[in-house]
Formats: C-alpha cells, structure tokens, sequence
C-alpha cells in the first residue's frame, strides 16, 4: 500500500476529541507535512521483500500477527457504527451469481482497473431512471459516506495528499430509439419480471421488495391514463365550445341570410301579387268590368305608379263608354243542340227533313260566332241587363241596369234549347247507350282536365272527347277572344227531362231498365257537369219535361209537367229561374189572372221566354219577358233577313249556310 493511499478527511477531535497530534507526540500543528518526501520504507510500508503490495493488492506488513490485527477498514467501519444496531439480519439474502466468494475479491483490494476490468472498464455504469443503486442516504439522515480505504484506528494519520480518482473510459451508450423506450416504460415492468426495481421494505429501507403490478399500475400506467383523461376532456371541452361556436356563427349566418332571403322573397312575392292583380284588373276589363277592374286596383299600394297609372287610364276609358239601357233591342239568338256529323243526320229516314229545317251544324254555328264578333258583338245573359230585389212581402221586383261598352259595341245573347242529348240523336239500336249508329250528335257533356267538353261517338264506332256541341265550341271561342263575353257571361242552357239532362240518364224512368245505383251514379255525373258550368257562367232553363208545347195543354197538364221538372231535373241543376216555351209556343196572357201563368210562376221561374222573329223584351215588376230569334236551317236558307235588316245586322246567312251538304232545306 503507498503512502498516497490514504485519502481521509475526518476530524477526530471534533467528532470524538481525539488529537492526532498530541498522539503522535507533537505539538507543533503543522497541516503542510507531505508524505511525499518520504520513502515507503521509511513509513515502514512495503514488505521484506521491497514491494508495496501484496500479490492481492492490500497493504504487506512485516508482522504477520499486526497485519492481523489491524484491518483498517473493519476497524473504522466498527468505530463510525458505535451504538448503531446490527443490521446485518435483515439485508437481503446475497444471490451467489451476482456478488462472488470472497476470497475471489479479497475485501482490502484496492479498486482499479487492473483488478476489476470488468467492473471499471467494460460493465455499464449508469442506470435506467427508474433503477438507480441503492442510496444509503435516502433512507439514513445521518449516514457519513465511508472511503474505501480507511486507516486503522490504531495507527497514526499522517497528513498528505488527497489521491486523484483514476480516470474511468465508459462505453458510449447508444440512444434508445422511441418505441425500445416506449417498451422500457410501459411494457418491461409488467411482462419482464427481472427488470421490475424491488420497492424498499417499510421496515428495513435499505431491504427493497418486488413491487406488485398494482403499484407498477399505479405508478407507470394510471399518471398518464389520468392525463390523457383529462387532455380528452379539455380536448373536448374545447371542441365542444369550439363547435357551438362555429355553429353559433353558422346560425346567425342562416338567420341572416334567411332575413334577407324572407326580406328578398317578401318583396318578390309582392311584385308577383302586384302583377298578378294587374292581370286580373286587365282581364276584366277586357270583359268591360271597369268598375270591378278599378276596384281591385285599389286593393294594392295606390303610390305605386303603375298602379296609379292603371287606375287613371281604365277611369278615363270607363267616361268612354256608352249605355244601353233598352233590353228590347238585345237579340237573343236560340240553337238545338249541334250536328256534327251532316250525312249521318240528313240521311236519318226519320229525322233527317226535320234536322235539316230545325237544326243547325257545328261548322255553321263557328262562323256566326265569328261574323259576330267580327260585327262587334258582346255576348250577354239576363244578369247583364236586368236585376231583382225583394220587396217587403218577399217578392222579387226586377228593373233594368245599363250595360256599359265601348262605342260601336252591341249585346246579344245566346240559347241553346234540348241540351239533353236524346237517345234518339245518339242511340240507333235502342240499347240505351251513344253509339255509331246515331244520327251525328254529340253524346253527352263531359268534365276534361277541368274543361268542358263534348263525348261523341264516330261513324267507326270510336268515341271522341272535343268541341262537338256549342259550349265546348264557345269555350274556345271566348279564350281566343275574351272581349266577346261581357263580364263573363255565357249561354242560357234550355233542358227538358224525360230523356235525362246533358246526355245523362238521371231521371225515374231508367230506374226500371237500368236500376237505381245506375241512375244514382248518372245523377252525380250530371251535377258535376252542372257546377262546371255555372263556374263558367253559364245559367239553366226550363224546356218542359216532356218537351211540349204549352199553348194548348190544359193548366193541369202544365202543372204536372213542370212539377216533374222541378222535382227530378231542378236538383241537377242547382238553381234556374228561366222558362223557355217548347215548340215556338207561349202563353195567350200574362199576369196573375192567367192560371197557366200563376202554374209556371209559382213554380220559381221569373224569366218567360217566347218564339219571335224579331228581338224584344220587357221588364215588368214581378217578372221578365223576352222573344228569342231561333237560328236554323229553314231560316238561315228562307228568312236570312232575320239575321241581316236595316234595324241590325248579326251575320250574312249566306255566308254561313252549309248549303253543299243540306240542299233543299225542307220548310214548314
């Protein structure tokens, strides 16, 4: 052992009030002595044989039996430990592998490199976080660290220098990459049991125990599970605040946008419902309704220009008209029902003369609409010239109200009488249903796509739905030309009804043949074609039930017929107040005093309509008169001059006669 081995700082007389130097003999207190000017051999520290160590590294002294005795480090470790209890029961058991016998690693030899490489050169000297050495002071306050060579107690310190550490070369420790690390932390300490750390024993801190995997649990895997917890809650929080956020701005965006889209919509809608209203406004007075043209301009923003503009144009074009106050002057021309199919109808061995005197065809009927129109004809009905009113005992008192048109512009009306469709028009076989052997009528009126049309039955047997009869052919006029109609007026629809009502067998005496249910559903297919037609404008006659003259039927007989028409064909219709004489018949008088006159009267109907050559009309009181200018072959041919005379012109009859298919028309 040399003298620069000894290296311990540790003050006897304060610790324990020993003096070194009053042991060595010395007063003099000198701190500066350096060992190193003196030999070995003079400190009497090599051996006989001039060497300062033993073969075994510890220090060699001449006798053997001092060598014995003086074991400096058992000696100072027992001193430091005065007092202290022994320990040494509860260390951990040595594993045999891990610490070698003892005469392998003598206790006194010095640490070097020579002597352990394998612990000072080669072997890894640090360790893992979590698996530090045992630290003494961790769990002893007063535990002093102990050099690992000592001299005895028994002999005297001489001061010198302190020994430099020798200088270790550790292996350059290559940097675990992220999932060995990742493995390190998470995974080793639950599935390898050897590098789990013992856990100090309560007990004995410097014993340690294997930790259980509820504490690696604990102290490896639940600290982070908490934080990712508590980030996935934060993360949450702020996405769910982030969110409302995002969806707060996108709701008052909509909000905005739907205010404005509303604002904007509001505004379109009003000019729409503005234009909408103009278009109505001039409708009507296209059919010579200022006044009710006026008045739903008014409904609107009256600052609005155009608005105002409208209104002052239709009020000045209203001072312009002119009223005819006379209904007497008011033709009212009166068809049957419509042949279509010429040849069929003249040839007819039983009907055919009386078709070609009394009936007139769809293409003639075209072209007096249009010779009218062309010679400035209004069409109107009852209502355009004459209103009623109740009088204290509830009777209707009727006077006359003008009719407003522009200059040059005439009324006239239109009926068509036997709008019935009788079976013998449209049945040759007499099996009850329209076929191909009728004579060449329309079979029926018929609700199309919310039109009112024709059904007809073709020469082939093919039925056909189009304008075959004079409401259809109207219809289509009027569209093409609404300043025909005079605030939408239409024809006067004259029925009988024995053979049913618009081509439908509706009344009792089918019952027999065709069985209640079918009349029922005939019933309700008539009434259907009724209300489309007063939707039209259209109003309803009485043509006799039987169609029959009244001129010389009895008043019994008057009152039997029209109580069968009222009670079977009236509910059909809805509503009529129109009778028409049958047969170019009528009355010999009129007024209370004629019974025949009080049957009809008392039956509801205020309007008695007669056969006449020529127009005229009167208002009375209590009910109406008119003659109607029945249009027909015979008179088209024969009497042109009751269409065209120097009081009124409606249409040239020579340019309306079909007169290729007719021929002679027969007269009577």
């Amino acid at each position: 052992m040399g003298k620069n081995d000894f290296d311990i700082d540790f003050d006897f007389e304060k610790e324990y009030g020993f003096d070194p130097k009053a042991f060595l003999g010395s007063d003099a207190d000198d701190d500066s002595v350096d060992l190193n000017q003196f030999s070995d051999e003079e400190l009497g520290l090599t051996p006989q044989g001039g060497s300062s160590k033993s073969s075994a590294g510890g220090p060699v002294f001449e006798d053997e039996d001092m060598r014995d005795d003086f074991d400096l480090d058992a000696d100072l470790d027992d001193f430091l430990k005065m007092g202290q209890e022994d320990d040494s029961a509860d260390l951990p058991e040595e594993d045999p592998e891990e610490f070698p016998e003892e005469d392998a690693y003598p206790e006194e030899q010095e640490l070097t490199e020579e002597a352990y490489p394998e612990k000072m050169g080669t072997e890894q000297t640090s360790y893992p976080e979590d698996e530090q050495p045992y630290d003494p002071e961790e769990y002893d306050p007063d535990y002093q660290p102990e050099d690992e060579e000592q001299p005895s107690r028994h002999r005297k310190e001489r001061p010198r220098k302190k020994r430099q550490a020798p200088k270790i070369n550790l292996p350059k420790i290559a940097m675990p990459n992220i999932f060995g690390k990742f493995y390190d932390v998470y995974f080793a300490p639950v599935f390898d049991k050897g590098m789990r750390e013992p856990a100090p024993d309560p007990k004995n801190p410097r014993r340690r125990r294997r930790k259980t995997p509820m504490q690696i649990f604990k102290e490896v895997y639940l600290p982070p599970i908490i934080a990712c917890v508590c980030l996935i809650l934060v993360l949450s929080f702020a996405i769910g605040a982030l969110s409302d956020f995002i969806q707060a701005k996108q709701d008052e965006a909509e909000r905005q946008q739907s205010h404005l889209s509303s604002s904007i919509s509001a505004a379109e809608q009003e000019a729409q419902r503005v234009q909408q209203v103009m278009a109505e406004a001039e409708s009507l007075v296209t059919g010579y309704d200022y006044d009710g043209a006026i008045a739903l301009l008014q409904t609107l923003d009256v600052s609005n220009e155009e608005v105002a503009a409208k209104i002052r144009d239709y009020s000045l074009a209203k001072e312009q008209l002119q009223a005819y106050q006379d209904p007497s002057t008011i033709p009212n021309l009166s068809f049957h029902v419509l042949i279509e199919d010429t040849a069929r109808a003249f040839s007819d061995a039983t009907y055919g003369g009386q078709y070609n005197r009394n009936f007139v065809t769809t293409g003639e009927f075209r072209k007096i609409l249009q010779q009218l129109y062309d010679n400035n004809y209004v069409l109107v009905d009852f209502n355009s010239f004459t209103g009623s009113s109740k009088d204290t005992s509830g009777n209707d008192i009727f006077q006359t109200i003008p009719i407003y048109l522009p200059a040059g512009k005439k009324p006239v009306m239109i009926t068509e009488t036997m709008v019935n469709y009788y079976l013998y028009m449209v049945d040759g076989n007499d099996d009850g249903v329209a076929d191909a052997s009728g004579d060449g009528f329309a079979s029926k009126l018929v609700v199309s796509n919310g039109e009112i049309k024709n059904e007809y039955v073709t020469s082939s047997g093919e039925t056909l739905v189009g304008d075959y009869d004079l409401v259809p052919i109207l219809e289509t006029f009027i569209k093409e030309h609404p300043d025909f109609s005079y605030q939408g007026a239409r024809a006067t629809l004259a029925v009988s009804g024995y053979d049913g009502v618009f081509g439908y067998r509706c009344v009792n005496s089918f019952v027999a043949t065709k069985g209640q249910d079918y009349v029922d559903q005939e019933k309700a297919s008539a009434t259907a074609v009724a209300n489309a037609l007063k939707e039209k404008g259209y109003t309803f006659a009485c043509y006799t039930f039987e169609d029959i003259p009244y001129a010389d039927k009895s008043v019994q007989q008057i009152s039997s017929d029209i109580q069968s028409w009222v009670q079977q064909v009236l509910p059909i219709l809805g509503e009529s107040n129109i009778f028409i004489f049958a047969k170019t018949s009528g009355l010999s008088g009129y007024g209370t005093t004629n019974q025949a006159f009080n049957a009809i009267y008392n039956s509801g109907f205020r309007y008695f309509i007669t056969h006449g050559t020529q127009p005229w009309a009167e208002v009375n009181t209590n009910y109406v008169r008119q003659n109607r200018l029945m249009v027909t072959g015979e008179y088209l041919q024969h009497f042109a001059s009751y269409f065209n005379n120097t009081n009124y012109t409606l249409f040239d009859a020579s340019l309306v006669i079909d007169s290729a298919a007719r021929g002679n028309v027969p007269t009577g």
